[in-house]
This record gives C-alpha cells, sequence and structure tokens, in this order.
C-alpha cells in the first residue's frame, strides 16, 4: 500500500508575518535617520558648492550611517522570522518586501556613488540631483521608506483604523513624499516662486508639477484610511518646513503657510468626510486641498509686492492647481464600473 506524505505545511501556518505599530515606528524613525542626512548633503550642495571636494564628509557620514541602522533593523525583523521558521520572503515582515530589495539597491548606489565622485569629481546644482548613482540612492531610498506605508495599508482593518496604524501610514507617507520633494528641488514651486524672489511666469509649470507631487499622497492616503485632523498638517508643514531649511535658510513665512493650510485641510476632512464610498466628497478635497495653498502662496506674493503675477495669473494657476487634484481624485479613485464591463 502506498503511504502519502502530507504536503508540507508553511510555518505558522501561512498567517502572515506582521509588524507591530511600534516596530514600523521604529523603521520610520530611522528611515529619518537617513532622510535627515540627505537633505543635510542637499543643503551643503546648494550653499557650499564649490568647496566640496571629498566623498568623505560628515553630511554623507549622517545619511549612510543612518542606511546602515535601518539596514539593521530590516534585517532583524528578517531574522525573527526565519528563526520562526518562515522561509524565503515570508521571513520578512508584510510589506517589508520593498525594504528588502531597498536595502541591497542603496548599497550598490553608495558604492557606486564613491567611485564615481572618486573619478568624476562633486556635482553641483541640478547634476547632484540628476546623477545616475544618486537615482540609484534614490530607488534604494524609496523602497525602504514605503516598506511601513504598505504594512499599514496590508493591516486588516476597516478605513477608521486604529490610531497607531494610521499614523503609521501618515508619517511613512511624509518620509515618501521629503524624499520626492528632495530630488524635484530644482523645480520645487513653494520656494522657485518665493516670497523672497518671485520669478513670474516662468515658474508656473513648477507650481502645477509641485501642487500634484503634494496632493496625490494625501489621496492615496484617503483611499485606505480615514485620516484624523491634524494629518494633513504635519505631512504638509514638516516636509516644507525641512525643503525650506535646505534650500532657503531663515526662510519662516512659508513653512509657516502651510502649516496653516495643513490646518485648513484637516478641517475639511472633517466636514466633508471624503471617502472612496463618498466620491463626490472626495471630487471637492481634491479641488480644494492644492488651492488652500497655492492661492495665498502666490496671492500673498503678488499683494506683497513680491511677485508680477496679475490677478488672473496668480488666480487662474490656483484653479489650475485645483484641477489638477481632481484629476488625481479620478485615478485614485476611479468611477465605478458597469457591472457589464467588470465581467471576464
Amino acid at each position: 500500500m502506498t503511504t502519502t506524505v502530507p504536503a508540507a505545511r508553511p510555518a505558522n501556518n501561512g498567517v502572515p508575518y506582521r509588524t507591530t505599530p511600534a516596530q514600523n515606528l521604529i523603521t520610520i524613525g530611522l528611515a529619518w535617520w537617513l532622510i535627515m542626512g540627505l537633505f543635510v548633503d542637499g543643503w551643503a550642495h546648494n550653499h557650499l558648492g564649490d568647496r566640496l571636494e571629498t566623498f568623505f564628509t560628515p553630511w554623507h557620514a549622517l545619511f549612510y550611517s543612518g542606511f546602515l541602522a535601518v539596514a539593521a533593523w530590516v534585517g532583524w525583523l528578517g531574522q525573527r522570522g526565519w528563526r520562526a521558521g518562515r522561509r524565503g520572503l515570508l521571513a520578512l515582515p508584510q510589506g517589508y518586501e520593498l525594504a528588502a530589495l531597498g536595502v541591497p539597491v542603496f548599497a550598490l548606489g553608495g558604492l557606486g556613488d564613491m567611485a564615481w565622485h572618486t573619478v568624476f569629481g562633486i556635482e553641483v546644482g541640478v547634476e547632484a540631483l540628476l546623477s545616475p548613482t544618486h537615482l540609484v540612492l534614490f530607488l534604494g531610498a524609496a523602497c525602504i521608506v514605503s516598506a511601513p506605508l504598505v504594512s499599514a495599508w496590508r493591516t486588516p482593518t476597516a478605513r477608521k483604523a486604529p490610531p497607531g496604524v494610521v499614523w503609521t501610514g501618515v508619517l511613512a507617507t511624509l518620509a515618501l513624499l521629503s524624499l520626492v520633494s528632495f530630488m524635484n528641488m530644482y523645480l520645487w514651486g513653494l520656494l522657485s516662486v518665493s516670497f523672497g524672489a518671485g520669478q513670474g511666469r516662468g515658474a508656473l509649470g513648477s507650481v502645477l508639477l509641485t501642487a500634484l507631487i503634494m496632493t496625490a499622497p494625501v489621496l492615496l492616503l484617503l483611499r485606505r484610511f480615514q485620516l484624523p485632523f491634524g494629518s494633513v498638517t504635519v505631512i504638509y508643514g514638516l516636509n516644507t518646513l525641512m525643503m525650506s531649511l535646505m534650500m532657503m535658510p531663515g526662510e519662516w513665512r512659508v513653512p509657516l503657510l502651510l502649516l496653516l493650510a495643513g490646518l485648513v485641510a484637516d478641517g475639511f476632512l472633517v466636514a466633508l468626510r471624503p471617502s472612496p464610498a463618498r466620491p463626490w466628497a472626495l471630487r471637492g478635497f481634491a479641488f480644494l486641498l492644492p488651492m488652500l495653498v497655492w492661492a495665498p502662496y502666490l496671492g500673498g506674493a503678488a499683494v506683497l509686492g513680491l511677485s508680477e503675477l496679475s490677478l488672473e495669473l496668480w488666480l487662474g494657476i490656483s484653479v489650475m492647481a485645483g484641477l489638477g487634484g481632481v484629476a488625481l481624485s479620478a485615478l485614485v479613485v476611479p468611477p465605478t464600473l458597469p457591472a457589464e464591463a467588470q465581467s471576464a
């Protein structure tokens, strides 16, 4: 008689290995160590320029040590899964597959960056952002930072999730937005059309791009979570403060404006309750969110005489930014398909 050998079952009966909110917050905190080093390095490239002559700088030490810390933490989380009998990617917490990809990508980018600087010298200006090795570093960092967001997203809770889960998503999104803002600093409309140096019509394209970059992460979070009051304030206030300290140290009006815009946006979150189940409320919020930033920003610069924008231009570009938010909302939460279109 033939004996049937039962198929091996995955460790822990296939139950996903999930991190706790506290563990995700540790990941975010260590990732911010890396991001702070990146912003300090950006400040050095912007303000020291030709005086940068070597790869071995204090700011490089800051963000590479941050990378080593977050890489060690991700490795420790994976080791826990391995010791519990999980193998392969299943040894990683749910959502941390991206971090496992990001760690070696960032490490390769760092080695390449050192070789690049040794052979070709130190880049200045836009070249520092678009250097191939720096783009590899950005890719690796983005994968690492995204892990807690994916983990929170996959947590089996309703949209009104526990505070620890929601704020994990908010803070991870803030970190990811800061990375994207950093890589697009040469087009960052909030500081290229600044209160200190209005550049008129030439920077309006940067305004529209910046509006899309800032609106997209909030709408993405709204697809998954019921955001608590203060979410937009934290995302917009801290991201703008970081960008201002790097690009225009001493500029306080722009971070203050974004802090106030975030508070008003949080008020609209409470009043409108935008969600995929309330698409018209979501579309309305998506229109108002960029308007709350750009109408007072551009209009204030014009009123104070710090910009040459006419009423038609600053108001029109604010409306265009709002319409861009509506378009993004249609991508994040598309209209419902008819039953016939959903069939095979």
